[in-house]
């Protein structure tokens, strides 16, 4: 007996040692703050995104949340626009890699798409993508590659749900669209609700 209590000290002082070692192993991680970007053609709100980190739809601004180094992917319900390193500006012309300029067919056709898409008509203003589109669009899938796009089953079918007399935005109204868009952006600053220009 006395001699099995003289090792009593002896093993309470390892334990508490060893404790005492796995203190440094519970140090807390450095929380990475996430990034905000905005996906323009002029703003596009309700477009879904998706990242290793983060999904959801863009808010009012056309704003997104991201990683640095992530690939974000956009699309509405279940037609994929495409994907692109997020960054803190993001247009059709990101997600088309091989695109040289804004009168690439695809770039194009992601662009005609998103302003038909809009809910007001009124593209000028920022589109914006309404839920029940998002339903309308859930099973289906086109070709922005199509030179025929209008001809696209997707795209009829998708236009079968919408308001009666709804048209495909056309390809030279797209261009201007985008080009105006791009030009503009660097010149306007969000407030009351909208991107616009800065006060004088």
């Amino acid at each position: 007996m006395k001699y099995s209590l003289s090792l009593v000290p002896s093993i309470l002082a390892l334990l508490l040692n060893g404790c005492g070692g796995d203190s440094g192993e519970n140090t807390p991680t450095a929380t990475v703050t996430p990034s905000t970007g905005v996906f323009i053609d002029s703003v596009v709100s309700g477009l879904h995104y998706q990242t290793d980190s983060a999904s959801g739809d863009t808010n009012v601004a056309g704003e997104f949340k991201y990683l640095p180094g992530e690939t974000i992917t956009f699309s509405v319900g279940g037609i994929a626009l495409g994907s692109a390193k997020a960054a803190s500006v993001l247009s059709p012309l990101d997600l088309v890699p091989t695109a040289q300029d804004i009168t690439d067919t695809e770039v194009t056709n992601i662009v005609r798409l998103l302003m038909t898409l809009d809910s007001d008509g009124d593209e000028t203003n920022g589109i914006s993508i309404a839920p029940a589109v998002v339903v309308a669009a859930e099973n289906l899938t086109v070709n922005f590659k199509s030179v025929n796009f209008s001809a696209d089953a997707g795209v009829i079918a998708l236009l079968n749900a919408l308001p009666v007399g709804t048209m495909l935005a056309g390809t030279g109204d797209a261009q201007l669209h985008l080009s105006t868009s791009l030009s503009q952006w660097g010149n306007l600053v969000w407030g009351s609700g909208a991107w616009q220009a800065p006060a004088p």
